[in-house]
């Protein structure tokens, strides 16, 4: 693995090589259990759109909410302070002009053990149609930025998933997808947020099945591709 200082400066190098929005990537999943046939089972992938004129102002209002410079949602929203901080995100979130999209599939298919075929095909129509102009909500993505897994056979999976939609020209050459870790750049918390929010209206019951709906007015859904 590459040290946090290089992988700051092959952030900051991608941000001066591209133009326009940026968009942030991360996933939330439940796979199938073979001891557990009749769990729900979902995979659904998260961007939130963000222009370059709001990126700080963003990266100072998460740290000063979460009080760290640390956070993942699901560990947050084991307790009632992380809740509240959740909350509070999602409002911060609310409170701005950021487009959220989601792909996802609900269920996973049983002989998609892994899911990473659920993931294949989430990524697909999340790239198509982040690089495509949607007007009024953004102008053609030429950046995504991916919470970066942790092997580098995973890592090599996503980027040959990018590189196929390229080659099947959905998505433009200049489009590129760039994997990088939270603690690196803090505005992955942002899809984060989302697809943790989102995942709750699937999972559970009780008050935090509400989150979504600070951001529902500003989610778009969109169909995976095969």
């Amino acid at each position: 693995m590459r040290s946090d200082q290089a992988k700051g400066d092959i952030l900051a190098e991608a941000y001066r090589r591209s133009r326009g929005p940026v968009a942030y990537l991360d996933e939330s999943y439940q796979v199938p259990d073979p001891n557990n046939p009749g769990a729900k089972t979902f995979y659904l992938f998260s961007a939130v759109v963000v222009e370059r004129d709001a990126m700080a102002e963003l990266r100072v209002g998460l740290r000063r909410i979460a009080g760290s410079t640390w956070w993942h949602t699901t560990a947050a929203l084991q307790h009632a302070e992380g809740q509240r901080r959740t909350r509070d995100m999602l409002s911060f979130l609310a409170d701005g002009f950021e487009a959220c999209v989601i792909a996802h599939r609900i269920p996973v298919s049983v002989h998609d053990h892994t899911a990473e075929e659920a993931r294949r095909a989430c990524y697909r129509g999340l790239a198509t149609d982040l690089t495509t102009e949607i007007p009024g909500e953004w102008a053609p993505v030429e950046l995504i930025v991916l919470e970066e897994r942790n092997t580098m056979n995973l890592r090599g999976k996503d980027k040959k998933n990018h590189n196929e939609l390229v080659a099947e020209k959905l998505i433009p050459r200049n489009a590129r997808l760039l994997q990088t870790s939270p603690g690196i750049e803090r505005l992955l918390w942002l899809p984060d947020l989302v697809s943790a929010a989102y995942r709750r209206t699937i999972t559970h019951r009780d008050h935090t099945r509400t989150l979504f709906d600070l951001i529902s007015q500003q989610v778009r859904f969109v169909q995976p591709i095969e």
